[in-house]
Parts: C-alpha cells; structure tokens; sequence
C-alpha cells in the first residue's frame, strides 16, 4: 500500500507519518510532500492508493490539488487534514472518503486512520475464482453478491452475472472477513451496495431486493450499522 501525505507544517508532517507507521500496515510506504504542487509534479494514475492533503496550503491548497489529482486519477482515496469542520461540504465534490481534524484526540486520529485504511482494503482488493479453464478478476467494490445453490454458484457485479462451479462455503470463508454477509441460507451481499433494509428484504444499489432470512436478520441490521457509522 503506497500513501502520499501532504501538509505545509512540516512538524504535523511527520507527526501524521510516525502515526501511520506505528498502525505497522503490511506492506506500507508513506511518502511526505510539503505542497500540491510538489505532490502533483510527479503524480501518475496508479500510483498511490491513500493521499491525505491537509486543506489550507499556500498557492494551491488541498481542495485544488484534490481536484487536479482527480482529473488524473478517480479511484484514489482522498482524505482531507483541517482545522475547520466547515471545509466538509467542498471536499465533497472530489470523491473525499474522510475529513481528519487536527485538533482531536489521539484516539480519533487512530479510529480515522484506520478506517481509511479499511476502505482502502476493500476498494483495491480482488476476488479471483476460475470457471472452463479460465481465471476471472473482479474488484470487491464491483460485487454485489453471491447466489449459492449446491455447487453451483452465480456472481452478481455491476456490470453483468456470471455462473461458475463452486461452493458458497468456500467464497463465504474468504470474504466474511470484509464487507460481506450472509443475509439467509444461500446469498452473501456486499455491504457497500445495500442502500435499505426493510422488514423483509435488503435494497441494493441497482434496485434489486433480496429476502432475509428471520434467523439472519438482528446481524445483518447490526453490521450494516457499524459498516454505515464506521464510513
């Protein structure tokens, strides 16, 4: 995981990166820039997973970075630094995943960071199955279930579904660990597309309702609520 951090105080600076070793995220490079421009100089689609940008920097501030940035790349997390609660709204308009104030406790900064990190695992992780001899990728952001019936099960995405051979035991053992649950005895949703819960079924992104299962549905409430709190 490679994060960019940006901030023109070089003593918040480092602060933020020594908090962010300290997580000891596998794998983690935390690389400092002391302004947009520097940040932006080299910057290429791809290259960062996390970029947090303090908001009040001289000659181009984090809002107009972010939204250069955005222009380069939409799938990047962007999390903005400031004193003042009021930039939220703007940030906003450039896909900002979460607003990090400097002035709060340290256990706040550990409870933002992680949760940029999560979304960060969710977002850029695959799942890989193969079905006829061939492998096949899809990113779990695109998943919006799994549908199980013996061996056979059916993956549903954004774009299309497809059928393959396997066993929902075996998805459910990778994926449970993220933003998944089984929501009755032979469909496992994704948390990111259920935008309502009903008395019977579960609303997902592109309209689709699904039953609950009576046994399923105290845990399916209670985790969609950490999930929808947690963001």
């Amino acid at each position: 995981m490679n994060i960019a951090i940006c901030d023109d105080e070089p003593v918040f600076l480092k602060q933020l990166h020594n908090r962010i070793r300290s997580m000891k995220i596998p794998d983690c490079e935390v690389h400092e820039f002391t302004s947009g421009r520097d940040l932006l100089s080299f910057y290429v689609k791809g290259m960062y997973e996390v970029i947090i940008l303090d908001v009040e920097m001289p000659e181009l501030n984090g809002l107009e970075t972010a939204e250069r940035i955005r222009q380069i790349d939409k799938s990047v997390i962007i999390s903005f630094l400031t004193n003042y609660s009021e930039f939220a709204v703007q940030g906003y308009d450039v896909g900002a995943f979460r607003y990090i104030l400097k002035n709060q406790p340290d256990y706040m900064y550990t409870k933002q960071l992680n949760s940029i990190i999560d979304e960060c695992k969710q977002r850029f992780r695959t799942f890989t199955f193969n079905n006829k001899n061939l492998s096949f990728k899809f990113k779990l952001t695109d998943i919006l279930y799994f549908e199980g019936h013996r061996r056979k099960l059916t993956l549903f995405t954004l774009n299309g579904e497809l059928e393959y051979s396997g066993e929902l035991s075996i998805v459910c053992g990778e994926l449970l660990k993220y933003n998944f649950i089984m929501i009755n005895r032979g469909i496992l949703v994704n948390l990111d597309h259920i935008q309502n819960i009903t008395k019977y079924d579960v609303v997902l992104s592109n309209g689709r309702k699904i039953p609950i299962g009576r046994i399923y549905k105290d845990e399916v409430v209670s985790r969609y609520l950490d999930y929808a709190t947690g963001r």
